[in-house]
């Protein structure tokens, strides 16, 4: 009887352990957090753009508006305006959600290749000139947002969203399309094919 158990329980580890080995042949489908952040001061950015085009709450500190301007115009980008991850690498599909943890309105945008927005001077001072399809067109001259859609999400502050990213290449690129510098790229790994 003792052997019998012995037997059997050798015979469940080998299951496990074989499920695991299949397990691992099989591209594993990632979920993550998407944090999208901005800093930006309610009282200069609503005085100069409009009412609650800043809802934040400042406790943790903010940048003005002269000082967001300032580092864009030596950085080309505003650090604290950014996605979190920029990188992500996945070994499947990917599922990705989202937070505006900011007190501006983001997009959350795919994009085959890095570019400017709908917002002019953003994209000028940004280094970025030319605008992406997927975010802006010209319309009688004027830059023209896309509509919103599934690979084009409007995050207000606090909003969530999700986004559904299946493998096609090696790298799938998102961007916000207001602050084109807001940039992350899921990077499709193929580690579990290639034993090093």
């Amino acid at each position: 009887m003792k052997k019998l158990i012995v037997f059997n329980l050798a015979l469940a580890t080998l299951g496990t352990a074989l499920l695991f080995a299949e397990d691992l042949h099989k591209p594993r489908n990632t979920t993550a957090n998407v944090d999208i952040w901005d800093y930006c001061d309610p009282t200069s950015f609503n005085a100069a753009l409009g009412p609650n085009a800043c809802t934040r709450d400042i406790a943790p500190g903010s940048i003005t508006l002269a000082g967001f301007s300032t580092e864009l115009g030596l950085d080309k980008s505003v650090g604290a305006w950014r996605f979190t991850p920029e990188i992500l690498q996945s070994q499947g599909p990917a599922m990705l959600n989202l937070k505006n943890q900011g007190g501006e309105t983001h997009t959350f945008t795919k994009v085959k290749a890095f570019g400017g927005g709908f917002v002019a001077p953003l994209n000028t001072a940004s280094g970025n000139p030319t605008p992406v399809p997927e975010c802006a067109q010209m319309v009688n001259g004027a830059l023209t947002p896309q509509a919103p859609g599934p690979d084009n999400l409007f995050l207000a502050p606090g909003a969530t969203g999700s986004v559904q990213v299946s493998r096609r290449d090696d790298l799938t690129r998102y961007q916000c399309c207001i602050h084109p510098w807001m940039r992350m790229v899921v990077s499709h790994d193929d580690d579990h094919e290639h034993h090093h």
